[in-house]
């Protein structure tokens, strides 16, 4: 798969509609040959670090932990929409579903020994000088093989609010706002107890787009068992609320106010199991941290978020030179309809551009 270059790609936008079955169907058809090309390159990529058959390697993944159950339990909706990707995008149900655990995946990976520490993210919140209006943003740090595969999905439904999600192309999201001005960003805290049996942080993702208030997004984080060890911030016009969860249970940062500050290591949760120092050394996350910390007076509005997200110094922002780079970052300004913008790739070469909620805008430079 060719890959354009981060200063010139454009970002596809997704309209799908109808049931969860047919969402899935028309992001699946829509982008085919990226959901295609992307898993090709996951598979061999799977193939290559654990010296099997990926296909063998995704059974025993599946088949040895319950994710797909917890799914069709607590959110049945998002596992027909996986569903209907496959359908539409003529791949096996079992690649497409295991697509989706991306941080699950990473975790099974360290369980057989054979992983390497989880990418990192950056979050930032904050309530703009002059307005008072919240903005939440995020760089998303993943593998670079997922390169190339940048979408947005606009997810309409008679059931909850129209959403757009930020993802790789086959997945149902990474992170994203829906029009009541609600949004979620995250951040992989892998060193918090996790369960084979938890809801996978994908889905977490989009059953909290799935609500109309930052109450109800907060009362839906508390009440699901969780997978893997994962921060949340989530933010609406009325503020927001940061969440560190883990199998075995969810604390509250409390003091996070109107500001919300964090990488990948937990700064309320004792949940830890095991050394987390090389998880803490891989992603950079106490450098990130600090980083936040040292520029947090700067950080009064949308741009300066940006530009703190766009950083290479520490660095923030890091390349598709590496095996882990940055693949896109949000920002979202928590008005109803809140304002979205995605870079789709590292942000200190990739613009920021705009997406909207209407149905059949394309994304544009802002």
């Amino acid at each position: 798969m060719d890959v354009a270059s981060p200063a010139t790609r454009t970002l596809p936008v997704v309209d799908a509609a109808g049931t969860p079955r047919e969402r899935g169907r028309a992001h699946g058809e829509e982008l085919r040959p990226l959901i295609g090309a992307g898993i090709d390159r996951w598979a061999t990529d799977l193939g290559t670090a654990h010296g099997l058959d990926p296909d063998d390697y995704l059974r025993d993944f599946l088949g040895s932990t319950g994710y797909l159950a917890t799914a069709a339990r607590w959110t049945p909706d998002l596992l027909d929409e996986v569903r209907g990707i496959a359908e539409g995008a003529r791949m096996p149900f079992e690649r497409v579903a295991a697509y989706n655990l991306l941080d699950e995946e990473w975790a099974y990976a360290r369980s057989r020994r054979t992983g390497t520490s989880a990418p990192g993210c950056t979050v930032v919140g904050l309530r703009q000088a002059g307005t008072g209006i919240p903005v939440l943003a995020q760089t998303m740090d993943i593998p670079s093989l997922h390169d190339g595969t940048q979408a947005v999905l606009r997810l309409a439904s008679d059931q909850g609010p129209t959403t757009l999600a930020f993802t790789y192309a086959g997945m149902i999201g990474l992170n994203g706002c829906n029009e009541e001005g609600v949004a979620v960003v995250v951040n992989n805290l892998a060193m918090l107890a996790s369960s084979t049996l938890g809801l996978p942080v994908a889905f977490v993702v989009r059953g909290v787009l799935g609500c109309a208030t930052l109450a109800a997004a907060a009362a839906f984080l508390r009440g699901v068992p969780h997978a893997i060890g994962q921060h949340y911030a989530i933010g609406a016009p009325d503020g927001f609320v940061s969440l560190e969860c883990s199998a075995s249970g969810v604390t509250e940062d409390a003091a996070a106010g109107d500001r919300v500050l964090h990488t990948n290591h937990p700064l309320v949760s004792a949940d830890l199991t095991g050394d987390p120092e090389p998880l803490y050394a891989g992603s950079r996350t106490r450098e990130r941290y600090a980083y936040l910390r040292e520029h947090g007076p700067t950080l009064a509005d949308r741009e300066a978020a940006e530009r703190a997200l766009a950083d290479t110094s520490v660095p923030v922002s890091l390349g598709a030179d590496r095996r882990s780079m940055t693949f896109g970052a949000i920002s979202v300004e928590l008005t109803v309809p809140p304002r979205l913008r995605v870079a789709p790739g590292p942000p200190h070469q990739t613009p920021f551009v705009d997406v909207g909620f209407a149905a059949g805008s394309a994304a544009r430079a802002a």
